[in-house]
Order: structure tokens, then sequence, then C-alpha cells
């Protein structure tokens, strides 16, 4: 058994992109979720929303692939906000397949909700600046592009 390398963990500590960018969403949600809270819907629960809005109905996979999601853990959520009167999931065009469309309900619920994710959107603005956000957006999808060839390659 190798010893443990005390400098070794601390750089691990220091440069560990997966420790660093979910201690960043865990925060940057938990800020959502505080504004998020009187429209009774999770942060992710608002995405999802928003997806299935803009999509017209995409399928389970489709939406697990857009939010590097398990489709287990996407089913789980999408469950919840069925049962809530959110989302239809429904059959696709062949059996393998579910749809998953917004409720009228799902689409009144989002419209309510968009002023306070607009309050928090403009709140991290504020303190991080609208412009370093937008070049943040814009590495992390580069990151999830790198990772997604990394992973092709094993």
């Amino acid at each position: 058994m190798a010893d443990l390398d005390p400098a070794a963990v601390r750089a691990c500590a220091q440069n560990c992109a997966a420790a660093h960018v979910r201690r960043a969403s865990r925060a940057v949600t938990k800020l959502y979720g505080q504004f998020m809270a009187a429209t009774g819907l999770e942060p992710t629960q608002y995405s999802l929303l928003v997806a299935c809005s803009l999509t017209g109905g995409a399928t389970v996979s489709k939406l697990a692939e857009a939010f590097v999601m398990d489709r287990s853990a996407l089913a789980r959520n999408l469950a919840i906000m069925e049962k809530r009167g959110l989302v239809k999931v429904k059959p696709g065009e062949d059996r393998r397949t579910r749809k998953v469309t917004l409720t009228p309900f799902g689409a009144a619920t989002l419209a309510n909700a968009m002023p306070h994710w607009r309050e928090a959107q403009s709140a991290v603005e504020t303190q991080f600046g609208a412009e370093r956000l937008q070049e943040l957006l814009f590495e992390l999808q580069a990151l999830m592009k790198a990772v997604a060839k990394a992973e092709e390659k094993e």
C-alpha cells in the first residue's frame, strides 16, 4: 500500500474540476431555490418545465441527455411533476419511447415562476457580473463537450 502524500491531497483539493463544479452547482442551485421557493418548484423542476416548453414534446431519453441525467433519476423527477399536473408523460412513436409535454397547468406554473427566476438571475448577474456569467456559461458548455469527447475515447 502506497503512503498518502499530503501535497498530492492538497493539489487534488485545490484543482479537482469535479469537486469545484459540484460545489458551485450546489451554491447556485441553493440560491435559485430560495428565489423559487414561493413557486413550489425546485430549480431542476423549473429547468425541466423550460425544456418541455421549448421542445414541445421531447422524449425522456433526449431530456436525460440534455440534462446529463441518468434516465431513472429523470423519470423520478418527471413522475413527481406528472403527479402535480405539470407535465404529461405518454407513449412515444414506438413502444420504447415516452414523450414529455407541458400541461396547461405546467405552462401557467412556468409563467408564474419566471419572475422569480429573473430575480435569481439578476442577483447572480449583480454579484458575479453579467458579462462574466455569459463567459462562464460558454466555458461550461465547452467543458461539457470536452468531457463528452473524453468519455467517447474510453
